[in-house]
């Protein structure tokens, strides 16, 4: 059946493969940022008329930092909101809209203050969140307000994650 020759070349194969599937894949934290323990964020500017939004902008991205770091003086995140906007995409047959598309485009840096280094540096960062307003489309029908608290979320959970982690 099998020989000792036939398992111990299939040993080997199997195991010159696992530095391969070892160095492969997912890191949660990026090695050029593994001195970094914590993190201040400044609060966001706004130079929208969309006054109100950049707090619910700073609590979101405060908190996805925090699955990260802790809060300290290693680094400092700061960012302002340069554009903001609603625009119906989808209308009815009475010209009635159906579905929006929020637009959020955010400037920020991210400086490593332990190596005094700045990591990001992101102009007009675009994040959008489209959502409908009316039932049976497929999707739950979302409030303004829902969908402005969607678009904080996934724009910390996009800016943060594309800071400290790498593929």
């Amino acid at each position: 059946m099998f020989s000792i020759g036939n398992i111990l070349i299939r040993a080997i194969l199997v195991l010159s493969f696992i530095p391969f599937v070892w160095g492969c894949g997912y890191s949660s934290r990026s090695e050029k940022l593994g001195h970094i323990d914590s993190v201040t964020v400044s609060p966001i500017a706004n130079e929208t008329v969309e006054y109100g939004l950049e707090d619910d902008l700073l609590k979101a991205i405060r908190q996805e930092f925090s699955r990260h770091w802790g809060e300290g003086t290693d680094s400092v995140f700061t960012g302002t909101m340069k554009m903001y906007e609603i625009v119906p995409i989808s209308l009815d047959q009475n010209n009635q809209p159906e579905q929006y598309r929020l637009v959020m485009e955010i400037s920020f840096v991210f400086e490593d203050l332990k190596r005094n280094k700045i990591l990001r540096n992101e102009k007009n960062y675009e994040i959008i969140h489209d959502f409908y307003v009316v039932p049976d489309r497929g999707e739950t029908p979302e409030t303004l307000e829902e969908a402005k608290q969607k678009l904080s979320e996934e724009a910390a959970e996009e800016i943060v994650n594309s800071i400290v982690e790498e593929w």
